[in-house]
């Protein structure tokens, strides 16, 4: 969600909200769409667990993706605007491999961003090929981040309602 989260903005901003018509790092996107296989035959396999690490080490490439190319950086200088919209259109592209990853144990943020991304529900069949000039939605958070001390507080209402009578 934090990628798309980093690209959709300047999607918006600067490109009308329509990707661009290549990407950046075409060979990233062939190596995290080449993992559909893999984690099909993980999810056939019932074994979630490694679906998720699978996926977590695709998540973890693609933000460090991001963090190399730094498109807040580039954002400041109108003569990289070309660059920027290929840099963000990788960004949800690999955004959108990973939710397509996630969909079996994640359906309704895969359904939210399906709507963003707006795309027809997606299927496996649709890992091989990145959405290029093609309009998304604006993006709006499609989680938020767990607050330790909201969980803590939970924690111990729960030991206040179980304590022995």
């Amino acid at each position: 969600v934090n990628i798309a989260s980093r690209c959709a903005g300047f999607i918006h901003k600067r490109f009308d909200g329509r990707l661009g018509e290549r990407l950046d790092a075409p060979e990233l996107f062939r190596r995290v769409s080449a993992s559909a296989e893999t984690i099909a035959g993980l999810y056939e396999a019932r074994e979630y667990s490694r679906v998720v690490r699978e996926v977590m080490t695709l998540a973890d490439e693609a933000n460090q993706y991001i963090d190399e190319k730094k498109p807040w950086v580039l954002a400041k200088d109108p003569a990289q605007a070309e660059a920027l919209q290929a840099i963000s259109t990788t960004g949800i592209n690999l955004f959108r491999l990973l939710m397509l990853y996630l969909k079996p144990v994640l359906p309704m943020t895969a359904a939210a961003a399906e709507e963003f991304l707006n795309v027809t529900p997606m299927t496996w069949a649709d890992s091989g090929q990145p959405l290029l000039d093609h309009p998304i939605a604006l993006f709006k958070p499609l989680m938020t981040r767990v607050d330790p001390a909201a969980i803590e507080a939970m924690v111990e209402d729960s030991r206040e309602h179980l304590k022995p009578a």
